[in-house]
């Protein structure tokens, strides 16, 4: 794993989520009460921008078809109907140094 920074903390208000592209990734950044969290930022469904999604708490709700993730783990915790397949995106750990944040991709 390798340290990439990617923001400073104040890009990311509180209760809020950015997308940012790093090493060719798009990853979704969320300011929870003041705690960072980062998971993959696309859908694994039909690949939805999930920056554009909604977020309660640590769930955060594909705009497109509703599918739902705990951006903590990056598990989903909401599919959708019989057929529909979602899997699983993946959380990266975020640290916070010098007002910075740096994703472990």
């Amino acid at each position: 794993m390798v340290l990439v920074k990617a923001c400073m903390t104040e890009d990311v208000p509180l209760n809020e989520m950015r997308e940012f592209v790093l090493m060719d990734r798009v990853i979704l950044i969320a300011n929870v009460d003041g705690e960072f969290y980062a998971m993959d930022g696309t859908c694994s469904h039909q690949f939805a921008n999930l920056s554009l999604g909604s977020r309660d708490g640590f769930i955060i709700t594909c705009p497109l078809h509703g599918a739902r993730f705990d951006i903590r783990t990056g598990k989903v915790v909401q599919g959708l109907g019989p057929g529909e397949r979602v899997n699983d995106l993946r959380a990266y750990p975020v640290k916070v140094i010098d007002g910075c944040l740096n994703i472990e991709l």
